[in-house]
């Protein structure tokens, strides 16, 4: 029986084939496996980032509280509140104004970010401070942005455009019943009326949910008073702004008309005003 001599060159050189097939296998893995772990690593860098950057979202403040990453909220004194301007109605609607539905949405962020870290030494906190007439009130739920206190809805008296949902937080039970056509005042330094959300209507007006960071009592006369505290957590899932709900503002709005304005000339009126973006191209 003849003997093939080539064939144990032919089975070697095979398998030197299948070897370098195999290592060459082994390297493209490798290389899969570290473009995915690479990856991950930026995806969770990132998501970690998001997290903590921005913790206004009700996801990642849900996943803050619980992991216990946020420093509990805390109100001040009238010298220890962070510095600010305290501005009038009508001084937040002309600088709101220009803004696109993206633009106040991000600048809404932005103010909530601020409140739920305690400001950070932060020296432009803007100050919502004026005269209202009461549109509506009632005490707030577990179901609202604050789970307890009072939540009063009113209208600028020199500034009809504006409308003030004004929450005061309180862990005592409320001891106040304000009535529709009443007036009371946000005070300046004694009460540091902090802007958190602005919310713009279809017919122009806006509402700006402040709240008091000043811890104190707060009296509006023979309807009343709240002793006002910060709580340590607000309730972002769901979102809830305005606190006084978008139905209750439209319905007031129709209302409010039978309501007492303070007497505003059309030469007052026009300069308070900000001018429409038609209406500049008309003039």
């Amino acid at each position: 029986m003849e003997s093939n001599p080539e064939q144990p060159s032919i089975s070697h050189d095979w398998r030197d084939e299948d070897d370098d097939r195999y290592r060459g296998g082994n390297l493209v893995l490798w290389i899969a496996v570290i473009a995915v772990l690479i990856g991950l690593n930026f995806a969770s860098w990132s998501f970690c980032m998001w997290v903590f950057g921005q913790p206004e979202h009700p996801f990642n403040y849900r996943i803050l509280t619980k992991l216990n990453r946020l420093a509990p909220i805390h109100g001040f004194t009238p010298v220890s509140a962070p510095r600010g301007t305290f501005q009038s109605p009508r001084d937040i609607y002309a600088a709101v104004f220009p803004f696109s539905a993206s633009d106040l949405q991000a600048y809404n962020g932005i103010l909530k970010r601020r409140y739920i870290r305690n400001f950070e030494d932060r020296a432009d906190t803007p100050f919502l401070t004026d005269e209202f007439t009461v549109l509506s009130a009632r005490p707030m739920t577990k179901n609202d942005v604050f789970s307890s206190g009072y939540v009063i809805l009113g209208r600028s008296t020199s500034f009809p455009d504006a409308i003030v949902d004004y929450a005061l937080p309180s862990e005592a039970p409320a001891n106040i019943h304000l009535t529709p056509g009443s007036t009371f005042r946000i005070d300046e330094a004694n009460t540091c009326a902090v802007l958190l959300n602005v919310d713009r209507l279809g017919d122009g007006t806006m509402t700006f949910t402040v709240v008091p960071l000043v811890e104190r009592t707060y009296e509006f006369g023979e309807a009343g008073s709240i002793q006002v505290t910060a709580p340590s957590r607000i309730h972002l899932d769901p979102e809830h702004w305005p606190i006084s709900r978008y139905q209750a503002i439209s319905d007031q709005n129709e209302a409010s008309s039978a309501l007492p304005q303070k007497p505003v000339s059309p030469e007052e009126s026009a300069k308070e005003k900000p001018t429409t973006p038609s209406e500049k191209k008309e003039k």
